[in-house]
């Protein structure tokens, strides 16, 4: 695959004349990629195609987590992709599964991606790793998420809901895009990870809050790019709906202190009740959500520690991201 092909260099996301320079390979320090997959062979195919033949990095490492794929997705890999470390799960954990990468990864700089997702240029990781290697109080780094098929900007707009920053130095506020960003090993040790009882949808926003409680900055850097196609399989509007809205319920519940806690979750449900009503093909997916991100709400306060009150106010324009339309 041609990563400089026009479907990035033509669009009004081409941001290749802005980026730095990349770090130089004789001092490269190793990165590893993590990719997630479940029942997407063939999207894993070109993902990985991508990461083995059309990435210019000197040291790296491949690290594919297959979440019990029935597909031959574990034959392909034996087949195929020999050097790509392959780790299979006994049972479908779903992005939890993440952390099995995270374990493993031996380099100083983790990158994950989905199996449907890629960097969008040669130089990305390269240019990632000099941006962190450059700016050592950051901890985690979001990239640009465009969908070539659709001409769709994923991340478009989240330069809006930042602490302080631009685009050339990178936004910085609560930013984790899992199918295109890079985390420092150091940091991912300092985090419980993903939650396993979240499953899927929004558990970017529990992670950016395990690093905020711990004063670990995490940046959207929209001068590098991801390339994510967008898989049709397993594609479903009204299940997406109700992990989104379970899981930030739990989020809520999870890292706010009771005063926020409570008014945060009764003002996010009022605003999936709007949405219902905006949409009412996915109400039945908002309503599950609602009712057993209510069920589940005391056992989420019980997991971790509370953000400080400071925490709380300084958050601003990610309660506007919260409540966005």
């Amino acid at each position: 695959m041609n990563l400089s092909s026009p479907t990035l260099a033509n669009s009004p996301w081409d941001r290749s004349t802005w980026l730095s320079p990349a770090v130089d390979g004789d001092s490269a320090p190793l990165a590893s990629i993590g990719v997630l997959c479940y029942n997407r062979r063939d999207d894993l195919r070109r993902t990985l195609d991508v990461l083995t033949h059309a990435v210019d990095y000197p040291a790296l490492e491949i690290i594919v987590v297959d979440n019990a794929s029935t597909d031959g997705t574990d034959s392909m890999l034996a087949a195929e992709f020999p050097n790509v470390t392959a780790i299979r799960m006994p049972e479908n954990i779903s992005v939890a599964a993440r952390n099995e990468f995270y374990r493993a990864a031996r380099g100083k700089y983790v990158f994950s991606y989905d199996d449907d997702s890629f960097p969008a240029t040669p130089s990305t990781i390269a240019r990632a790793v000099a941006y962190l290697e450059s700016r050592p109080e950051i901890a985690a780094v979001s990239f640009f998420c465009y969908q070539p098929r659709s001409n769709f900007a994923e991340t478009g707009g989240l330069e809006q809901f930042y602490f302080d920053g631009d685009a050339i130095n990178g936004y910085r506020g609560l930013y984790f895009v899992e199918g295109g960003m890079c985390i420092r090993k150091d940091a991912i040790d300092r985090i419980a990870g993903y939650d396993p009882d979240f499953q899927w949808g929004a558990e970017g926003a529990d992670l950016t809050l395990q690093m905020y409680r711990l004063r670990l900055q995490t940046v959207y850097y929209p001068m590098l790019a991801t390339l994510h196609m967008r898989s049709d399989v397993h594609r479903d509007d009204v299940r997406n709906a109700r992990y989104f809205t379970r899981n930030y319920i739990w989020t809520i519940a999870k890292h706010f202190p009771w005063y926020a806690a409570i008014i945060l979750t009764i003002l996010y449900m009022i605003r999936r009740c709007i949405a219902m009503v905006l949409h009412p093909k996915l109400a039945r997916g908002y309503i599950g959500g609602m009712f057993s991100g209510l069920v589940g709400w005391i056992w989420q306060r019980s997991k971790t520690k509370k953000l400080s009150m400071r925490q709380v106010l300084r958050l601003g324009r990610w309660y506007v991201f919260l409540f966005r339309w």
